[in-house]
């Protein structure tokens, strides 16, 4: 899922104008977003959209929602991800760290190890096994020195360098395949000239080959969309070249590259359905243009009418659309059909209430988003909605998430994961998510330095890369 491109002029004019009108909501300096929405598959009626200003989720399909506002470890948190069972922990990029969510939210951890001295830029949880966690990490001293570590305890620490990139060059994305853990994808810009390059190893990092794809795609910039995850071997990407962005796809570790769909306003969102059809979202001609193939990416054709996407995921059939508030009224829409209708779902206003474990720490949060019109003032000191269980009647959700296990729902009697001997940290009860006073201190001077010298070398680009 491609979380956002390039807007186009469509989109920045209305944002310019929304951002200037008095009263307009705010979040992290902008206006409130989506950036990712996740449909775990093994929690039929999960969903959760991760914003620029916290968490909103629903337990019942979407019919009732609630809110976890920012905290001290999440400001400005991007990239958010599950761990598929039995831990289902959160993850998040956050001010150039991993942090981590065992409790729906609650509470959140900074990863350790090796990874604690680096700036965090992207990073990716094993499909298949929750105990491993890569992330890229960016050295903070002279130059840009890029690393992609292993985690073996779910994110907690890094210890183990899996990819050194060569002084210079500049990660931009990293994944692991579903159907193979064994194979790892780096995507880089590569040299002096900084070529678009994949890096794959089909041994867990022991040995890499690199591909540079300047000769398929020509001169511009690669992340990785997604590894095929029935298909370890094909790999989409996103080529941000002179002429827009290019969904591509790779094949053979990179020696063969193929440029189905290029949208010349951004490509912003991307997703393979469990039946291998592929829906693209983009802007071209200045205008939201959704695509679709069902032979594999040789061919794309126009889906009609679509909303203006975000971010896309799937589950059991029905596709979720993380839309944009800037542009219409909601911010979340269903599409039982791979894209054909669309239905709205969650608009802001509609949230029903604070998450309860942080229901003191978000209140001046709540309050001046309701100043703003965000939503009504109501929400902030609201009830939390009561969803039905499955075999358990109506369960109050804040009471079901501060049970005696960790997590939502579905987890109520999920073991605690195990990693040589010991136990992965996670409250016996409650939340533990008291909020730090006041904000975490800022960055060093020296961390700020080597993010502008990454920003200098990524230019005008997207998101290095979104699921």
């Amino acid at each position: 899922m491609v979380e956002r491109g390039s807007r186009g002029a469509w989109a920045w004019a209305v944002a310019g104008a929304l951002l200037l009108a008095p009263g307009t909501a705010r979040a992290d300096g902008a206006f409130p977003n989506a950036f990712n929405i996740l449909a775990p598959p093994d929690r039929p009626e999960e969903i959760l959209l991760g914003t620029n200003f916290g968490l909103v989720g629903s337990e019942d399909g979407g019919r009732t929602w609630t809110w976890s506002c920012e905290q001290p470890l999440t400001s400005f948190g991007r990239l958010y991800q599950m761990a598929p069972a039995p831990t289902h922990r959160l993850y998040a990029v956050a001010q150039g760290k991993l942090v981590y969510s065992d409790d729906g939210a609650c509470g959140w951890q900074a990863a350790g190890g090796a990874l604690g001295d680096d700036l965090c830029e992207d990073a990716f949880v094993d499909p298949s096994d929750a105990r491993r966690v890569l992330a890229a990490g960016l050295a903070q001293g002279g130059g840009l020195l890029y690393q992609v570590y292993a985690s073996s305890d779910g994110g907690a620490t890094f210890d183990d360098v899996v990819y050194a990139a060569a002084p210079g060059d500049l990660v931009t994305g990293i994944e692991i395949a579903a159907s193979d853990p064994m194979t790892i994808d780096v995507a880089l810009a590569h040299g002096p000239a900084g070529a678009p390059t994949l890096a794959r190893s089909t041994d867990g990092g022991a040995t890499w080959t690199l591909a540079d794809l300047s000769a398929a795609l020509g001169a511009g910039q690669l992340r990785i969309v997604a590894i095929d995850p029935t298909d370890a071997d094909r790999v989409f990407l996103r080529f941000l070249g002179p002429s827009g962005d290019t969904l591509a796809i790779a094949t053979g570790g990179g020696a063969t590259v193929t440029a189905p769909l290029t949208f010349d306003g951004g490509l912003g969102a991307f997703v393979r359905t469990s039946a291998g059809t592929l829906l693209a979202f983009g802007t071209a001609g200045g205008a939201p243009a959704l695509y679709r193939s069902r032979d594999g990416g040789a061919t794309f054709a126009a889906v009609a009418g679509p909303p203006p996407i975000l971010a896309l995921a799937e589950r059991g059939g029905t596709v979720y659309a993380a839309t944009d508030t800037m542009l219409g009224s909601f911010a979340e829409a269903t599409s039982p059909d791979e894209g054909s209708t669309w239905t709205p779902g969650l608009a802001f206003a509609q949230v029903a209430a604070i998450d309860p474990c942080v229901k003191g720490a978000c209140q001046a949060d709540c309050l001046m988003r309701a100043q703003q019109q965000q939503w009504p003032a109501t929400i902030c000191a609201a009830a939390p909605p009561v969803v039905a269980a499955p075999d358990a009647g109506l369960v109050d959700a804040g009471a079901a998430r501060d049970a005696a296990s960790v997590g939502l729902l579905t987890d109520a009697a999920t073991p605690s994961l195990v990693v040589d001997g010991g136990d992965v940290a996670r409250p016996a009860s409650g939340c533990h998510c008291a909020a730090a006073p006041g904000r975490p201190a800022w960055p060093s001077l020296l961390a700020f330095g080597a993010l502008a010298m990454a920003a200098a070398r990524r230019g005008a680009r997207g998101p290095a890369r979104r699921r």
